[in-house]
């Protein structure tokens, strides 16, 4: 018995003599993020922002990236791809083309992101901001399996397009520097609705917005505002109601709503059930989550 410990204890001291602690030393390469994604991508003076942002918020703000990045969906590839999407295929629809940014113009786009998006958010809702904000220079739907590549008039630009796990903005181009002031707040539109509708199922709601209407498929088109319903074909979804009233505020000035002809106005608003809930939904935001959604459409350049 004593042999076997003696022996063990003696190989032991050879394992631990061999071991080198020298021979240890931190990996030259930068350290993975998400899967391959590091930070940063680049040596520009935004870069520090985007790394910074990443460090506060863990949100990737990508102005490199593939469209396997882009394109990825539980139910298939959404990203357009010339050498398969061009053929003739019945019943094709439309996919999407996302390039990346031109690095001249990402510093342009960051700031347009800040004034459009992130100055209305406080912190608390920054941290749900999605994993990877891709930042493009071309955001175009396109019709597919035509036989030909789409003409340029065929293509529809986007601001924004909402993937699974991200959130793809235009503009990386030079056109933000001529961009109009209907440009941008569309854009300011865009982004907000598209942000909300990432994050909204991750929200609290409040049940006294959903007493006020009669949820039912049995409702008349004609009758919907009297109920306080703004779009028909959510008649019987609560939560489509719910985020219908959240892009009410965020896309139109309160003094829109509340002009003759607005959905606030008592011509349209006969019941006053359009206002309760615009109310509730609009104190419950600023009183849960400190954001004022009124604020963001009202903000107008």
């Amino acid at each position: 018995m004593k042999k076997i410990l003696g022996l063990f204890f003696g190989c032991l001291f050879l394992l631990t003599s061999c071991y080198d602690e020298g021979s240890l030393a931190p990996s030259p390469e930068p350290e993975l993020i998400y899967g391959k994604y590091t930070l940063p991508q680049g040596d520009h003076d935004y870069d520090d922002d985007i790394v910074e942002f990443y460090n506060k918020y863990s949100s990737l703000l990508l102005y490199k990236f593939t469209s396997k990045d882009f394109g990825w969906n539980p139910t298939g590839n959404v990203a357009w791809n010339p050498a398969t999407d061009t053929i003739v295929i019945p019943g094709a629809a439309s996919k999407y083309d996302a390039q990346p940014a031109n690095e001249l113009y990402v510093g342009k786009q960051l700031e347009l992101l800040q004034d459009k998006l992130f100055r209305y958010l406080p912190d608390s809702l920054k941290y749900l901001l999605p994993q990877r904000i891709l930042l493009c220079s071309v955001l175009d739907w396109v019709p597919v399996g035509l036989g030909y590549n789409p003409k340029p008039e065929q293509r529809t630009s986007l601001n924004v397009f909402s993937g699974f796990y991200h959130i793809a903005v235009n503009w990386g181009n030079e056109k933000i520097l001529t961009m109009t002031a209907e440009e941008r707040n569309q854009f300011k539109i865009d982004v907000c609705t598209a942000y909300l509708g990432f994050v909204v199922g991750s929200l609290e709601t409040p049940w006294e917005f959903f007493q006020v209407s009669n949820y039912t498929n049995d409702m008349a088109a004609d009758k919907i505002y009297a109920n306080g319903i703004l779009d028909y074909n959510h008649r019987s979804s609560m939560m489509d109601d719910w985020f219908d009233y959240i892009k009410l505020a965020i896309g139109n000035s309160l003094e829109k709503l509340e002009a003759e002809g607005g959905l606030l106005h008592a011509s349209v608003d006969v019941n006053g059930k359009i206002r309760e809930k615009y109310v509730i939904m609009v104190d419950f935001f600023k009183t849960k989550y400190k954001l004022d959604m009124q604020a963001i459409g009202n903000d107008i350049e």
